[in-house]
């Protein structure tokens, strides 16, 4: 064993074995499988990964990777190869030895390590250069997990070191400027006169910069400076540093080099050249995304770019490196010191300037004012929740007791009439239970249509007199209609109470629109997701106190109440009324105005006697197809929402305190992720992608409660209906008010909400038929399969624009 003898080992990502679509889709699932890489839920991700992304991008992949295809190999595998072969003959040590090795192609780090093992006389160090210039977490870290997985089981280990980046060395800046300057003059001499230099870094999130305090930034910002201040054939001011490469909805580093190539063109600036010094061998990202897309996007807006390959196996840059190797591994610190270059303080003042705008955190705190006002306008839509949702596991037993006690009304004979017109529904019939599930998918349609009809009215008055005058009129409304179910002996009674209560319960436009008013962009988020989190424990203490009181039934207690119309459900709705009138009294004492007198009247919205005209399509990018991505999805997730009381009750036997329970899990999972997660992260990762990964988690809840005959599997499907269903509901909500003028933010937010009153009225409907036609499973399989239409949606929204904030 020879002493101090160093192994040294250039790491490298890799390529696909070739350009075929199976081999392209091995390497996305291992690459993108990489939690550094795609640092989002494990879980969720995969869903994604695995329903969506790898199904369709390795073909899309294969095409662009069948442009840099030479028959034989990738350039990124053979340039690294001729690299270390050119390194290795610059070595005047015989103390150090270099290989190669890739994350994700052949050789791979374990095979270089076996050599190592199998060698008799083995190197006594080890020293990983990942041949990725800056650092950051989804590379250089990628790397380190993967070289702790290689030795993680091994006996022999040597000292193993690692060059965590190399992007101030003077090696690759002298020779990435020697690089640049030659292709200038090259391009000089072709005819060419240049506007502008970009020196294009690949893209991270911004969110990793912001949360995780990943120095890439600074590393490409210090790569960028040093580059630029050593040009001899271009002016300082006529470089500029941009990002591409991006991946998903979620936010990166800007300004995007795409973005601004066509920004520099439309300005007059017609041919630029491109350089990224991310890279020291070209690869997909140079060769074709520069080289191919990004020069056809320049030359359909009317210019041109002239692409600057990397370092590749430049002799010089070889020669320069493998001095650079020699030096870390056998030098004093003082001379490992010398290869870097560094910067003064005053280096970094254009780098402190760009860091506040660019990463300045996206998600502010909420002022102790609109916090007040949010958390008022929370308890408004969670009493509002509690009358819609109260009532969902009394549904079997109420049409029951409405049967017996008042069969003979005409209203309930009605409903029964139009039921035995879809169906052969008779009360003796085999099928009596199904048509229960239809009775009650009518009786939830009327509360819903009436949201429906009232909330684009409760929303545009709003916007005219007042968020508060509205608020206090429509719950105390709200209150009379629980009195009247308190004593809705008759169907007829329920009928009214529930019509009044639907017409009241519109006003969460009203109380949405308030937390427009009250945020920024930068934390509406926050304001949504405890709204979000108001829906959820509506969802909790709704179904867990309709199932709780229904216990105390008044007619046993006291029979002679019958008389005044006291019904078996008496209790929950005194419940509703309580909390109804306690909340009126505490929006007027309580709760400030919050659209000031100037922005009201504002919006041009025309009151007039056909309510539709209100639900014409806005003139503002995006609102309208959240509105349609949001009913298509609500439609689906509220038809499981009703028709899950009735498969338990007849597949698992539940009682109403069962159904409540039910209720309960999905509120408390949602109150936990919006109020934990969604707040915190909803305005980092983006409300799009968030939504996004939302409706992909609904898919295999509802598979898993389609295929429920137990308990277990019933709660791991709402599971993934309750995580899911609370990313979606305030970042859709967020992305209308992102898209909506501030005047006319109860009208838009109006027409969202009543969007999803609709879906209330038909996924109730649609699911209740396809329940009694098709079985129990039939409305969860279907409504999976039509999640795809909302997911379509979303991914096309438009990017958000400051003047619609």
């Amino acid at each position: 064993m020879s002493e101090g003898k160093t192994k040294v080992v250039f790491v490298q990502l890799g390529s696909p074995k070739s350009p075929k679509v199976s081999d392209v889709r091995a390497f996305l699932r291992e690459f993108l499988a990489d939690p550094r890489v795609v640092d989002i839920n494990p879980v969720l991700w995969k869903i994604i990964l695995y329903l969506f992304v790898l199904p369709f991008r390795p073909k899309r992949s294969a095409e662009l990777y069948s442009r840099i295809w030479d028959g034989k190999t990738f350039p990124l595998l053979s340039i690294t190869k001729n690299f270390t072969d050119r390194v290795r003959t610059f070595l005047t040590s015989p103390k150090v030895e270099v290989n190669h090795a890739f994350l994700l192609s052949e050789p791979r780090v374990s095979a270089v390590w076996d050599d190592w093992e199998k060698d008799p006389n083995p190197a006594t160090k080890l020293k990983v250069i990942p041949m990725f210039p800056q650092y950051s977490e989804s590379t250089i870290a990628s790397g380190l997990d993967g070289l702790a997985h290689v030795y993680k089981n091994r006996v022999k280990i040597p000292e193993i070191s690692v060059v965590t980046n190399f992007h101030t060395t003077k090696a690759f800046i002298d020779n990435s400027v020697l690089q640049i300057d030659k292709y200038l003059e090259k391009f000089k001499n072709e005819g060419v006169h240049l506007d502008r230099l970009l020196l294009t870094f690949h893209g991270i999130q911004k969110r990793r910069v912001v949360q995780k305090e990943d120095v890439y930034y600074q590393h490409c910002y210090e790569t960028f400076f040093l580059i630029r201040s050593r040009l001899k054939n271009i002016s300082p001011d006529k470089v500029t540093m941009t990002f591409q490469s991006r991946f998903g909805s979620e936010e990166w580093l800007t300004p995007y080099t795409e973005d601004t190539v066509v920004k520099l063109v439309q300005k007059g600036e017609k041919h630029l050249a491109v350089y990224s010094p991310s890279f020291v061998a070209d690869c997909l990202e140079t060769l074709d995304e520069l080289g191919h897309e990004l020069k056809h996007t320049a030359q359909e807006e009317g210019g041109d770019i002239h692409f600057i390959p990397c370092l590749n196996d430049d002799e010089k840059w070889c020669k320069d490196f493998a001095s650079f190797v020699e030096h870390q591994c056998l030098s004093d610190i003082e001379t490992r010191e010398a290869d870097f270059y560094t910067l003064e303080k005053k280096d970094y003042k254009e780098f402190i300037e760009m860091s506040a705008q660019e990463l300045k955190q996206k998600s502010t705190p909420l002022t102790p004012e609109a916090k007040t006002s949010i958390y008022i306008v929370a308890l408004t839509i969670f009493l509002d929740l509690v009358g819609f949702s109260i009532i969902f596991p009394l549904f079997p037993s109420l049409a029951k007791h409405y049967l017996t006690v008042d069969a003979n009304n005409v209203y309930l004979q009605a409903i029964f009439g139009s039921i035995q017109s879809i169906s052969n529904y008779t009360a003796d019939s085999t099928n009596a239970f199904s048509g229960i599930v239809l009775f009650g998918g009518m009786l939830g349609a009327i509360y819903s249509s009436l949201q429906f009809f009232a909330a684009p009215l409760w929303g545009a008055w709003s916007d005219r007199i007042g968020r508060k005058p509205v608020l206090v009129r429509s719950m105390a409304g709200m209150a009379v209609g629980y009195a009247i179910w308190f004593f809705s002996g008759s169907f007829t009674l329920l009928i009214i109470s529930r019509i009044i209560d639907g017409i009241m319960g519109g006003n969460i436009s009203t109380a949405t629109a308030v937390v427009a008013d009250v945020t920024t962009k930068e934390n509406r988020s926050k304001g949504m997701a405890i709204i979000g989190v108001a829906f959820a424990l509506g969802f909790v203490v709704g179904p867990a106190f309709g199932g709780i009181l229904s216990l105390i039934d008044l007619t046993k207690i006291y029979p002679e109440s019958v008389a005044w119309g006291v019904n078996p459900f008496s209790v929950p709705a005194a419940f509703a009324f309580i909390l109804s009138v306690f909340n009126t009294v505490w929006i007027s004492s309580k709760f400030k105005e919050s659209l000031p007198p100037e922005k009201r009247g504002e919006a041009k919205t025309e009151r007039s006697a056909n309510i539709f005209k209100l639900f014409k399509p806005l003139p503002y990018p995006g609102v309208n197809l959240v509105n349609l991505g949001y009913f298509s999805f609500l439609t689906a997730f509220s038809g499981m929402e009703f028709t899950l009381t009735f498969l338990a009750a007849e597949r698992l036997n539940y009682t109403s305190m069962q159904n409540a329970y039910i209720f309960i899990w999905i509120g408390f999972i949602i109150a936990f992720v919006q109020g934990g997660y969604v707040r915190r992260k909803a305005a980092v990762v983006g409300e799009k992608r968030m939504a996004l990964i939302g409706m992909v988690s609904l898919i295999p809840g509802l598979l898993l409660i389609a295929l429920a005959y137990s308990s277990p599997m019933l709660y791991a499907g709402l599971f993934f209906l309750a995580v899911g269903s609370s990313m979606i509901m305030p970042c859709l909500t967020t992305l209308v008010t992102f898209y909506t003028p501030s005047e006319e933010q109860g009208r838009s937010v109006g027409i969202f909400r009543s969007m999803g009153a609709l879906a209330r009225v038909l996924g109730p409907i649609f699911a209740a038929i396809i329940y009694y036609k098709d079985g129990s499973a039939a409305p969860y399989y279907i409504g999976a399969v039509f999640l795809l239409i909302p997911i379509i949606m979303v991914m096309k929204l438009p990017e958000v624009k400051e003047q619609a904030v």
